[in-house]
């Protein structure tokens, strides 16, 4: 069954040339094509078509508030405008709008191409605006913190190296207490500091700081 579909042009010639890719398709028929923002109201309300073709700027005002309107009724919207610029874009997305295509895309079959890809749920964007939208979200997208430079390994006390260096050679707590003539307790008091001055967590990153593989 092939899905019906309300194209919304005030261009004649443009609408009819999206009418006759979609007619020529197998999967959709038009249900209904408007100009100007009533007839366009009129189509959406009275027909059951599942998807609606949508230029931004009709005959007499915007159609960006009807993208809503198509929606309640249970349809998807794929806008198909020569409008590149952001805030159109992005007011037509927020609006609803499922697809955003470009006329200059549109040419060779595509319309009725991206009325499939839209209905089997998937987004079909011109090139050019994907590759901005693309762009936006990098540039929103939280930056990685910079990490910290390393820790100048002088900031240790010197029973502080010698703990790091026993615990390079393998030594325990117990065997560095004993080494070193101090209670465990003692060389853990020692060892948090030492972690704290060079902002590590465990023995085996505090030694890889200290002592790297070349």
């Amino acid at each position: 069954m092939s899905g019906r579909v309300v194209v919304l042009e005030d261009d004649p010639i443009v609408r009819r040339g999206v009418v006759e890719q979609i007619a020529a398709s197998e999967r959709f028929s038009v249900a209904a094509e408007a100009g100007d923002v009533v007839a366009a109201r009129r189509a959406i309300e009275t027909t059951s078509a599942v998807v609606g073709v949508f230029d931004l700027e009709l005959r007499d005002g915007s159609a960006l508030p009807l993208i809503p309107v198509a929606l309640a009724r249970g349809m998807s919207v794929l806008v198909l405008t020569i409008w590149d610029d952001d805030e159109r874009v992005y007011q037509a997305l927020a609006s609803g709008a499922g697809g955003y295509l470009l006329k200059g895309d549109a040419a060779a079959g595509r319309v009725a191409e991206a009325l499939g890809v839209l209905v089997d749920g998937g987004a079909p964007i011109s090139p050019t605006i994907a590759r901005r939208l693309l762009d936006d979200i990098r540039l929103r997208a939280p930056k990685k913190p910079e990490r910290e430079p390393t820790p100048d390994l002088e900031v240790l006390t010197g029973r502080e190296r010698e703990i790091i260096e026993l615990f390079a050679k393998g030594a325990t707590y117990e065997e560095v207490a004993t080494l070193l003539t101090l209670s465990v307790n003692t060389v853990r008091h020692h060892v948090r500091s030492m972690y704290r001055k060079l902002h590590v967590c465990s023995k085996t990153e505090a030694v890889t700081l200290a002592f790297p593989r070349p």
